[in-house]
């Protein structure tokens, strides 16, 4: 096992800058998720420290050991693909066995490791199968298997859930959490879909165009947000943006939004209040409650409700701009009905509206 380090990690493809100096420091036994929508460079720097891309520039640590200049083989990983990449030909024993036999292991250690990862991942009863007989989520599990029984220092994965049902991706990540925990395996876990690396991640990594805009736990990065970008990927649904002005006026932020207004506490704000300006104000729908009371208030017209098991989302017109809000699934709501909202003052974000920074 081992801590993981990333110092001004730069990758190119001819003009083409794919990661763009990114530092990241994983410790040891650690989970980090590289998060962000496709094309955004968490793949390739995945491959780079794996070894499978070579550095334009920066360098890569496993603990205090650089790794940089390091074949693939010889930095000790083990990497779970998107594609399950099973031999067809070979049973579940055989494919999980691959790699250690072909480094000239000795059978009864083989035995032993597959042994050990088949029954911490339920695939006891099926080590004599081959892939045709398994289901998607099997598959995956004995990728996964043929990666633990290396007992490698850092465990890599690159979207390994993204080719099943939406069910049975639950259950393998957390089997996947579960397994993580269990060894004790530095994790590096690549996916674009914020709920996963929420529920998976100690650390996550928000990149966007080959750079990092965010790094830290997962409720961290949820509740504050860096810029506009990370706190409008993370959260489902997205959080409210609206333009509004705002301004300090009596001790409290005066927001103005068409012909709503809001007096919300200075500290809502990070650093101090600025001269009244335009902005972009945020605030997540599970934040905005129908006909509850709460630290700021604001009415609108309901064009729509969708009740989603224990609340429903209300799609509501404030003002002329759209706001999607929660509410308790009992309460009878009609389409074209106003309704207040209360909205956590804690819980609102303002952005500067050129940069997209958090103000």
């Amino acid at each position: 096992m081992a801590s993981v380090s990333l110092s001004r990690v730069r990758k190119s493809f001819g003009s083409v800058v794919a990661i763009d100096s990114l530092d990241i420091e994983v410790k040891d036994g650690q989970f980090l998720t590289l998060l962000g929508p496709s094309g955004c460079g968490k793949s390739t720097a995945l491959s780079c420290i794996a070894g499978l891309e070579t550095l334009s520039s920066g360098r890569i640590l496993f603990g205090d050991r650089d790794i940089t200049a390091l074949e693939p083989h010889e930095r000790d990983v083990a990497m779970v693909f998107q594609d399950y990449a099973l031999y067809p030909h070979m049973s579940v024993r055989q494919n999980m066995s691959f790699g250690l036999r072909q480094q000239g292991v000795a059978r009864g250690t083989v035995e032993q490791q597959v042994a050990a990862a088949a029954e911490l991942l339920g695939l006891t009863a099926l080590l004599d199968r081959r892939p045709v007989e398994l289901s998607g989520g099997q598959r995956q599990r004995v990728a996964v298997g043929r990666a633990v029984v290396r007992n490698p220092a850092v465990f890599l994965m690159d979207e390994p859930l993204s080719n099943l049902d939406a069910g049975l991706r639950i259950r393998t990540r957390t089997e996947i959490k579960r397994l993580q925990r269990d060894l004790g395996t530095t994790c590096i876990f690549v996916t674009h879909d914020q709920e996963e690396a929420m529920v998976l991640s100690d650390l996550i990594a928000v990149m966007r165009a080959g750079k990092l805009q965010q790094l830290g736990p997962p409720m961290s990065v949820f509740r504050d947000p860096t810029n506009l970008f990370v706190a409008s990927f993370i959260g489902s649904p997205a959080m409210n943006i609206l333009e509004a002005t705002v301004e300090l006026a009596d001790n409290a932020l005066v927001c103005r939004m068409a012909d709503q207004v809001l007096r919300l506490p200075p500290n809502v704000l990070r650093h101090p209040a600025p001269p009244a300006r335009r902005v972009l104000f945020g605030v997540r729908p599970t934040d905005v409650v129908v006909q509850a009371p709460g630290d700021a208030q604001l009415f609108g017209q309901v064009s729509l409700v969708e009740p989603v098991g224990p609340l429903a989302y209300v799609d509501l017109e404030v003002g002329g701009f759209p706001l999607k809000a929660t509410a308790d699934p009992d309460l009878a709501l009609s389409v074209g009905e106003r309704v207040a909202v209360g909205l956590t003052a804690g819980r609102v974000y303002l952005f500067d509206l050129e940069s997209e920074n958090r103000l």
